[in-house]
């Protein structure tokens, strides 16, 4: 029985694809403690770890020079929470995201550490001119911020490209080699499992029962995105006429009074339960954050894959490259291109195809079990030979 300590930066797409992984340690009886935000305790409280909560800090991103320095922020209060609990519990290894304080917190604890990927793989050349850490150079407050987690803890920041990079020498990626774009770039350190889709524990009413028997189409472009109201009245216009439901997830941001009046058959709400959703959908215009698509992907949806920022281009051109999404670019957005993109993948059958594949690559992956195979290995090697937790 092992004390596993899981930390993360606190969205969607990036606690979500762990809550397999958590639930395999909590099933094999190993003690979980996840240091996250109050609007994911309840889905993880769900599947048995402990957790422990920070402020939630996602309200101060402003745009894209805010990102850097929210995740340092973000990595400030995950190593003050980690300096309390090691008070009381010896941990015996780290799990943590590609993005935020993870290498930092393995310094700190000196304890092994495996660093978790929910989306693709890119390397640090990339990450270099990836529009946060582009944005964020020269900001003499990123220079302070990081001195302040140095004379506070101890431990050094490499550079600000650690933030959105924590890389370590066991690497678990939430998706498949045959996904992953160029994938021989990366070896065998990198294990790709696949993600998981274990129950999510919520509270939130939806009404399910609008969806029997009827064709749906579900729209999402992410949860933390603002200014998207002009997007949803598109939407609105484009599928007046639909004949079935439209399930819009607004997500936290939108100003529902800047919303046109919608027909009945749609259904716009702050927070959707995806999952849920995706099982009984038809279509889906996604922006394509990786836990979108992957969830899609494994329920079979078609995909129209609308790329904001980020990973998301990246994400669009690979699912058209196999034949499992259809691109459309946010400048060419219209009533009429909406409608004729989620036509064509309706009516496709090979988008389904290409889906089924990528499908079938992540059920071979392995999933959590294949991630807790490789883990064990690494933190056996570890301790036998614990002079060097770095990489």
């Amino acid at each position: 029985m092992a004390n596993v300590l899981m930390i993360n930066v606190p969205a969607e797409g990036h606690v979500n694809p762990t809550l397999g992984i958590a639930k395999a340690f909590v099933e094999r009886g190993d003690n979980v403690h996840y240091i996250t935000t109050d609007k994911f305790k309840e889905r993880l409280e769900g599947v048995g770890v402990n957790v422990h909560l920070q402020p939630d800090l996602m309200g101060m991103l402003k745009g894209e020079d805010s990102v850097l320095k929210l995740f340092i922020r973000i990595a400030q209060d995950t190593l003050r929470i980690v300096k309390q609990l090691a008070d009381e519990i010896e941990f015996d290894f780290v799990y943590y995201d590609t993005f935020g304080a993870g290498k930092l917190v393995r310094d700190y604890l000196g304890v092994p550490g495996i660093s978790s990927s929910a989306s693709f793989l890119f390397n640090e050349e990339f990450m270099k001119s990836h529009g946060p850490i582009k944005a964020a150079q020269g900001d003499p407050e990123v220079e302070v911020l990081m001195r302040e987690i140095e004379e506070q803890y101890g431990v050094e920041p490499e550079s600000p490209v650690q933030f959105m990079r924590n890389d370590a020498e066991l690497n678990i990626v939430c998706t498949s080699r045959y996904f992953q774009p160029e994938s021989e770039l990366f070896g065998d350190q990198y294990v790709f499992v696949g993600p998981t889709f274990p129950e999510r524990k919520s509270s939130d009413r939806f009404p399910f029962e609008a969806l029997e028997g009827e064709r749906v189409l579900y729209i999402s472009m992410g949860t933390i995105l603002d200014n998207k109201e002009a997007f949803f009245n598109t939407c609105i216009d484009a599928f007046s006429d639909f004949k079935g439901k439209v399930v819009i997830a607004a997500g936290e941001k939108t100003d529902h009074h800047q919303l046109k009046k919608a027909p009945d058959h749609f259904i716009i709400s702050p927070y959707v339960p995806q999952l849920e959703v995706l099982k009984q959908a038809d279509a889906f215009i996604t922006h394509g954050g990786m836990n979108s698509v992957n969830e899609a992907i494994h329920f079979e949806v078609p995909l129209v894959v609308i790329p904001h920022d980020k990973d998301q281009p990246i994400v669009a051109k690979r699912l058209a490259e196999l034949g499992a999404g259809y691109p459309l670019a946010e400048d060419k957005v219209s009533p009429e291109s909406l409608k004729a993109a989620v036509s064509e993948v309706l009516s496709t059958e090979s988008y389904t195809r290409g889906i089924h594949k990528i499908k079938d690559s992540f059920r071979e992956s392995g999933g959590a079990k294949r991630a807790l195979e490789a883990i064990d290995r690494f933190v056996e090697e570890k301790n036998v030979s614990p002079d060097m937790y770095s990489v």
